[in-house]
Parts: structure tokens; sequence; C-alpha cells
């Protein structure tokens, strides 16, 4: 492990903010339209706008092992077609060695989970509630309410993310978010 000096990270939730951080990742409907099943919903709302989806900061820390990287999450409220605004989602590349933990601060959502076999399961993403996500499990957050969805994460630093399965033609997600009657639901992916 290489040697590090501790530091301290200031995080706010209004306005989001995170620093220090060594790597912000902004992503819009253009950057992952092709993770929504709806594909024409993804060419309207592209004629018109092209609206921020997710925002996330991470800490500056190694990527080696030993070390694990803070981050924190907001995803925006809206949808695409019926589903709502999410991460993009995805499994880490050292199965065995990498579990993630979420801590919802604001909003509400939900927590998608499958595993290459394909369980899946669905965890309620809620301020006060800390989520445990298994090294094997691929992860999707999804925005189910009206304000911004905001929560801290904490995983590995020495896995990376892999986002191969997601997309037009893919394998991706068996389940996703969608609303039905004005509630949040979980159906089949179409």
């Amino acid at each position: 492990m290489t040697a590090f000096d501790p530091f301290n990270i200031d995080y706010s939730i209004e306005p989001a903010s995170f620093e220090p951080n060594d790597l912000v990742i902004q992503r819009t409907l253009d950057d992952m339209g092709d993770a929504y099943f709806d594909q024409d919903a993804v060419a309207d709302i592209l004629s018109r706008d092209n609206p921020a989806i997710v925002k996330v900061w991470m800490a500056p820390v190694p990527d080696s092992k030993g070390h694990l990287v803070p981050l924190m999450t907001v995803i925006y409220p809206g949808k695409v077609g019926e589903e709502y605004h999410m991460t993009k989602g995805h499994y880490h590349t050292d199965p065995q060695n990498a579990p993630e933990v979420y801590i919802t601060l604001k909003g509400q959502g939900k927590l998608v989970l499958q595993t290459r076999e394909g369980d899946v399961h669905v965890c309620d993403m809620l301020p006060g509630t800390m989520n445990y996500i298994p090294s094997e499990w691929a992860h999707r957050a999804v925005n189910t309410g009206s304000e911004e969805f905001v929560f801290l994460g904490v995983f590995p630093a020495a896995t990376g993310r892999d986002y191969s399965f997601i997309g037009v033609g893919k394998e991706n997600f068996h389940k996703v978010v969608v609303e039905r009657d004005g509630q949040p639901a979980v159906i089949d992916h179409p």
C-alpha cells in the first residue's frame, strides 16, 4: 500500500459540493441515453434539451489495494419516458473484493442490484438508510422523487467499474424503475 496522509472531506447537500475531489463524473442524457429502454423518449428529449442526469464526486485516493474511495452522488429529478433518472449502473471489476456502501442524505430512490447469474434485488434508499452492496452485485441508483437525490458512497480503490453490459441490444439490468399511477414501480426490462 502506498504511504498516504490522512485528510478531511468537506461536503454539502445544498448546494451539492464535495472537496477535495479527484474525479468528477457529470452525465447528461446524451452521455447515457442508451441506458434507457425508451429510445423514442430519449430522441424526443434530446431534440429539445440535454438535461443533466447525474453528478459524482470522488475523493483523491490512490487506486491501489488498501485504500477506499469516498464519493458523493447527486441524481437530478426527472424521467425519460416513464423511467426515472438514474446512474448508469455497473459491476466492479474485482468481483471478490469490491463491496460498496451507500448512505442516503437527501431525497428518495431505489437501488437496483443484480448478479451475473440473473438474481435481482431492489432496496429503498431514504435518508437514514445505509445500503450494503456485496462485491458480485451490479448496482444502479434511481431517483424516484421530485428533488435532488443525494448519497455518499465508499468502495475499494483498486477496483474498476464495468459498464459493458449496459446499452441498446445488450444484457442491461433485468429490472427498471418506472412511474405508474404516480408511484414508483419495479418492472421487467421491456
